[in-house]
Parts: C-alpha cells; sequence; structure tokens
C-alpha cells in the first residue's frame, strides 16, 4: 500500500514539473514572439517613413520639396466661374486669400473687372501677360485694388507698420500642381513706374538694380530685412497696390523672394 502511495506521488511530482516547464516554455515562446512583433513593426515603420516622407532637393537656394497630398485649393471651382484662374494667393496675417487671374486678350481687364467679369470695382487679382504663369520669372508682378472696405490687396498697407511687418514674413501662391513660399524682404512706398518696363528682368542685373531700388528708399511706409540672401538668380514676387487718395502718383508693394516650393501629388 505505502509502495503505491509513493508511486502515486512521484507521478504528481513529475506532471507538476511538467506542467511548471510547459508554461515557462510558454512564456519564453510569448516574449519571443511579443519581441519579433516588435521588430517587424519597427521595420515597417521605418520602411513607410523612407517611402512616404516628403522628399527635399535643393534648386540653387529654393527648396523643393515632393508631397504625396494634392493641393488644398479647389481650383476646378474657381475655374468653372472663370477658365483665366490659374493660381491663388494667400498672405498669413492678413484677409488676403484670392484666386488670381491673367487676361489672354487685356492686360488691364481685371483692374476693371471681376472674376465673374462683371464690370467695375473691386476688379480681381491679377498678373499681366509679361509675366508667365509658372513663376519661374525674375520678378511676377502681382496686383490689386486698395479698396476702402479692406479688400483686395488693401491690407497689404498693414506692411506699412514696423511691428507687423517684422512678425510676418511669408506669403504664399498656389497653382494645382505647386505651392510657391516667399519670404517677404521689403515693403515700400514707391514711384508708379511700372518695374517690368523700368528694369530689365531678363538678366540677373535686372533684379539687383530693383532690390538697390528698393533698400534706397527711406520713409515711414518702408521696411527692408537685411537677413536675407539675393542674388542674380533669386525669383521675385512684388504684391503692388496703389497708395490712398492724394499719391496718385505712388505704389505701395511688398515684395518676397521665392524659397520653397512644394510640387503637389497628381489628382
Amino acid at each position: 500500500m505505502r509502495a503505491n502511495i509513493l508511486m502515486i506521488k512521484n507521478n504528481i511530482e513529475s506532471e507538476c514539473i511538467v506542467m511548471v516547464n510547459n508554461k515557462k516554455n510558454s512564456k519564453k515562446i510569448g516574449i519571443i514572439v511579443t519581441i519579433a512583433i516588435v521588430l517587424v513593426l519597427a521595420i515597417i515603420g521605418v520602411v513607410l517613413y523612407f517611402v512616404l516622407r516628403p522628399k527635399e532637393t535643393m534648386v540653387g537656394e529654393v527648396k523643393k520639396v515632393e508631397v504625396r497630398e494634392q493641393c488644398p485649393i479647389d481650383f476646378s471651382s474657381y475655374q468653372a466661374i472663370n477658365p483665366e484662374v490659374y493660381a491663388y494667393i494667400e498672405v498669413p496675417g492678413t484677409d488676403i486669400s484670392y484666386p488670381i487671374l491673367q487676361s489672354g486678350t487685356d492686360d488691364l481687364y481685371y483692374a476693371y473687372h471681376t472674376i465673374e467679369g462683371n464690370d467695375g470695382l473691386p476688379g480681381a487679382i491679377y498678373t499681366e501677360g509679361m509675366n508667365s504663369k509658372d513663376f519661374h520669372d525674375a520678378n511676377t508682378i502681382v496686383y490689386g485694388h486698395n479698396m476702402r472696405n479692406g479688400s483686395m490687396f488693401q491690407q497689404l498697407h498693414r506692411f506699412e507698420d514696423e511691428e507687423f511687418f517684422n512678425s510676418n514674413d511669408t506669403f504664399y501662391i498656389y497653382t494645382p500642381e505647386h505651392k510657391y513660399t516667399y519670404k517677404i524682404f521689403a515693403s515700400c512706398c514707391t514711384s508708379d513706374d511700372h518695374p517690368l518696363y523700368k528694369y530689365d528682368f531678363t538678366t540677373g542685373p535686372g533684379v539687383l538694380q530693383y532690390v538697390a531700388y528698393l533698400q534706397s528708399i527711406n520713409d515711414s511706409y518702408s521696411h527692408y530685412r537685411n537677413d536675407v540672401s539675393i542674388n542674380s538668380d533669386t525669383k521675385l514676387c512684388t504684391l503692388l497696390t496703389c497708395m490712398p487718395s492724394g499719391m496718385d502718383d505712388k505704389r505701395y508693394v511688398v515684395v518676397g523672394c521665392l524659397t520653397e516650393i512644394y510640387d503637389y501629388a497628381a489628382k
């Protein structure tokens, strides 16, 4: 009898040892599986980061960034109203957020016609035929009226305030394919001479001559940012509007240099 009891006891102890060992092995396997899953997820994360991250290159002093997102501006809606809409402008710190048009027949058409084609003010934001629509010119001039109700380009005059100028240094222009970022380096009260006629922007010196003129202006309306590097290859964009009544021979400009181009994913 005693021998049977001892045999049963030994069998129970053996089974307990096996169960403990099985639990230990299962725990080890669980840890290994967890580590493997974490490693796989980490590898997938790294691969996705390098595949999906924006691809950046430098073209001269301009950063080009390829992104997978699409342009946030609904150009199809604007072009349904007027097919001559080709770009869009936003100036942070102001309410300036408008489509840009260019007439195929009359450079001044949108000075006196709205995007809907209605005759009269406030007109529209526009460029002239001397400028291409790809913003690759040495200096693209964008025009808008100085409306008393604060619309169009009236709020460019906020840059007359030095504190505002110092706090706001960027504006953006969108096309269906790209987003152009401009660093504002000058806001000035200029003569009413047409910059594209006064300066030869087909050659490098034209850019430098124009910038030197802006730097030479010294009045309470005008400010200049000296930490921006400008050379003969710099691409400029000049936002131009009128001065208040009584200063009809003057214009107000906010000028930026192209620093970054976003290439949007095709729709």
